[in-house]
């Protein structure tokens, strides 16, 4: 009994020596708040309500002239926005965020030229990316992410051994990160690359690595793609084979499966259609 007295003194010595902890400012602690929420629904896949909170944090950190904050959450913000296809309004919140400071940073440089690419402006796109270029070095956080959008610019412009060559380095670059997406992002690359110049042999085992990792991250759309892919690798590998094309066939009902029940319509709109142009239509109309 004696000894517990003893320890529940010492403890409450030790809490009466150590310093309070100071509390953040109400304002301070709602941007942290939305921010901090916004990224968890962003990770779930709830952009529309991420996209709120990120606006909402932006809006808080403006109001007590938190410049970094407001910067932050912009750029947050437009992620949010591209994600849900929405690549114009993405530009209208990347354009006041770049306004901000001394000049765009390449985090900035970089979600603009994925909402470039996204709205076909392939031009552009070049150019914000070798802006980015020209301020991320060799430890820049950004290089993955510089790679991959590169990759996807050479593969829009038909460059396929351009495209191949960034994916596989983003691929290198991802190796020691904890970055699954992005990860399945360049698999996902690197198999349209190898498509576009004809190895589907080494294209189809790339799309089922981007799908494993897709579906253990539980990324509709991305799944979805993945399978949109895995169907217009075994469609090309061998054309005038009914087997094949009932294998592809196959895949692209998948797609259209899982962008019916995540209503992704744009996707169950391709899938459809190259489900159509399999002989599938029957399947399709299912």
């Amino acid at each position: 009994m004696g000894a517990r007295l003893l320890l529940i003194a010492a403890l409450l010595l030790a809490g009466c020596s150590s310093a309070p902890k100071t509390a953040d400012p109400p304002r301070v602690k709602a941007a942290l708040e939305a921010e901090s929420d916004g990224a968890r629904r962003y990770a779930r896949g709830d952009y529309a309500v991420a996209a709120r909170r990120f606006d909402e944090a932006a809006r808080i950190c403006a109001s007590i002239d938190d410049a970094p904050g407001v910067g932050r959450n912009r750029l947050h913000l437009a992620r949010a926005e591209l994600a849900q296809g929405r690549a114009e309004a993405a530009l209208a919140v990347l354009a006041a965020a770049a306004g901000d400071g001394e000049g765009p940073s390449p985090g900035i440089l970089l979600t603009i030229a994925q909402a470039q690419l996204a709205l076909g402006r392939d031009v552009a796109a070049q150019q914000s990316l070798a802006a980015a270029s020209a301020g991320c070095g060799s430890a820049c956080p950004q290089l993955p992410g510089l790679r991959l959008l590169q990759a996807r610019a050479a593969l829009a412009a038909q460059r396929a051994p351009e495209a191949l060559a960034h994916a596989e380095a983003a691929l290198k670059l991802l190796q020691d990160m904890d970055e699954a997406a992005e990860t399945g992002n360049a698999w996902r690359i690197i198999a349209a690359a190898r498509l576009a110049a004809g190895d589907t042999a080494g294209a189809l085992p790339a799309a089922g690595a981007a799908l494993d990792i897709d579906r253990r991250l539980a990324l509709p759309e991305k799944i979805a793609r993945d399978w949109l892919l895995i169907g217009d690798i075994r469609r090309r590998a061998a054309p005038g084979d009914a087997l094949r094309q009932d294998s592809a066939a196959a895949a692209y009902r998948r797609a259209l499966d899982v962008a019916n029940a995540a209503g992704l319509a744009a996707i169950a709109t391709t899938a459809t259609q190259a489900l159509a142009d399999t002989g599938g239509a029957a399947e399709a109309a299912r």
